[in-house]
C-alpha cells in the first residue's frame, strides 16, 4: 500500500518537472527537461541542455519546489548542467554584464 502510494506521488511530481521545464522555457527562454529521481538524495534532476540561450538557475524553479515539497517536505529539485565549466564561465560573464561584481 505504501509503495503504492510513493509510485503514484513520484508519478505527480515528474509531471510537475515537466510541467515546470515548459513553464521556464517560455518564462525565461532557459532549456530544460527531466532527468531523473535520485532516491539516495531525494531530489528530481532536471537537464538543462547546452545550447539553451539562458541558464537555468534556482529562482526559476520556486514554484516547482513549493508544489513538490506539498507532496513530500523531503523531495528537492536539482540542476544538472551538461558542461558545468561552461555554465559557470556564462553566470561570470552574465554577473560581469549586468554589473553585479
Amino acid at each position: 500500500r505504501q509503495a503504492f502510494k510513493m509510485k503514484k506521488d513520484l508519478q505527480k511530481a515528474k509531471k510537475l518537472c515537466e510541467e515546470a521545464c515548459d513553464e521556464v522555457y517560455m518564462k525565461y527562454d532557459a532549456d530544460l527537461s527531466y532527468d531523473h529521481y535520485d532516491p539516495e538524495v531525494q531530489t528530481f534532476y532536471l537537464f538543462q541542455a547546452d545550447h539553451t540561450h539562458n541558464q537555468a538557475e534556482f529562482y526559476m524553479l520556486e514554484e516547482l519546489t513549493k508544489k513538490i515539497k506539498k507532496i513530500n517536505k523531503r523531495w528537492q529539485v536539482g540542476i544538472k548542467y551538461d558542461d558545468l565549466e561552461k555554465y559557470e564561465a556564462d553566470v561570470h560573464a552574465s554577473k560581469v554584464k549586468n554589473k553585479e561584481l
